[in-house]
């Protein structure tokens, strides 16, 4: 614990000194790996999967909003779509524009968390850092992790869309967006997700808000167990084709990865908690007070030391020693002549 909070003092001092880089590196590197997994997901646009193109918005999209960042992204996805079939891209298109509406009405400040799910989806992880986003966010944060994980199943439907489009049966672009949506909007697996994540999500939001010792703890513990919870059900009940040992192993990561954000974003020492009454005008107040746990890297200053050089430093300070000696007798011999000299 106090490695996590002395790495926290320091990356908040390393922040401080260099948020005008780190900021816009850190915004690079996600759009350019967001961008990339879209190449590779639903690279059929032979222009846009260029590499170049990918780097080239990431370097835009390092110093634009969030905001900005999501609509490229939306853009650079329905341009592949579209060339895969445009009834696909129509559908998209209207998932986004609903996205968009609700996006910025709710959480215009939230778009990594969009990025972030559809990613770790993508990485089969979704169930990483759902637990964090409900300790480090709102409820309203399941907005955004809803239309990750939709996104998300947009772009797998996609690789598996030109196949089936090469039926005769699917030639009809009625037919078509029928069977998009039945395939996109009717699979249980996006269905169960988005329950569960909805759920975890407002669980740690109104356990973590309680006014109770280790309340975050307690939202950790019981907000993992109702995800692990609606997952298992989702997979047993509706057959949802998630993987159990994924889940098992996602949830446990997804418990240490909000215990890290726990111990670094809300780390109090509860022993010391100090209760203060005072009062005015109109109200009396009881206040119950908790000091943060804060500590402090010590920066440590090690001085060599040569043994030769010391033995010389020694040698000369003798040197020095006996010359004021000499100095301090030779003095002394200079009174007693002259004291002699007035004797006689």
């Amino acid at each position: 614990m106090a490695f996590l909070l002395e790495l926290k003092d320091r990356f908040k001092k390393f922040y401080n000194k260099y948020d005008t880089y780190f900021v816009p590196a850190v915004k690079f590197l996600v759009a350019l790996v967001a961008f990339m997994i879209l190449n590779v997901s639903i690279g059929e646009s032979s222009k846009l999967g260029n590499p170049v193109f990918a780097f080239v918005a990431a370097v835009i999209c390092a110093f634009i909003p969030n905001g900005g960042t999501i609509l490229l992204l939306s853009v650079f996805m329905l341009v592949h779509l579209y060339s895969i079939s445009a009834e696909f891209a129509l559908i998209a298109l209207c998932v986004i524009i609903i996205m968009y509406l609700l996006y910025f009405r709710f959480t215009p400040k939230s778009g990594y968390i969009v990025i972030i799910t559809a990613v770790l989806c993508m990485l089969k992880l979704p169930y990483l850092a759902i637990v964090s986003i409900g300790l480090l966010s709102s409820w309203l944060a399941c907005i955004p992790v809803s239309f990750g994980v939709i996104i998300y199943y947009i772009i797998r439907t996609a690789s598996q869309y030109e196949s089936a489009i090469s039926d005769a049966s699917l030639t009809d672009s009625v037919e078509q967006i029928s069977y998009l949506s039945q395939s996109l909007f009717g699979d249980k697996g996006m269905v169960t997700l988005l329950v569960a994540f909805t759920a975890t999500i407002i669980v740690v939001y109104v356990i973590r808000r309680l006014k109770i010792d280790n309340s975050w703890v307690y939202a950790i513990a019981f907000a993992s167990a109702v995800e692990f919870i609606i997952l298992v059900v989702g997979q047993i009940a509706l057959n949802a084709k998630l993987n159990i040992v994924l889940i098992v192993i996602g949830v446990l990561l997804g418990v240490v990865v909000a215990y890290i954000c726990k111990i670094v974003f809300f780390a109090l020492d509860y022993k010391r908690t100090e209760y203060v009454q005072y009062e005015d005008d109109e109200y009396y107040y009881y206040v119950k007070a908790v000091p943060k746990i804060n500590v402090s890297a010590t920066d440590f200053k090690i001085k060599t030391i040569d043994a030769k050089r010391t033995k010389e430093t020694t040698n000369l300070e003798d040197i020095r020693s006996q010359m004021k000696s000499s100095q301090k007798l030779n003095q002394d011999e200079d009174d007693i002549s002259i004291y002699d000299d007035n004797e006689r």
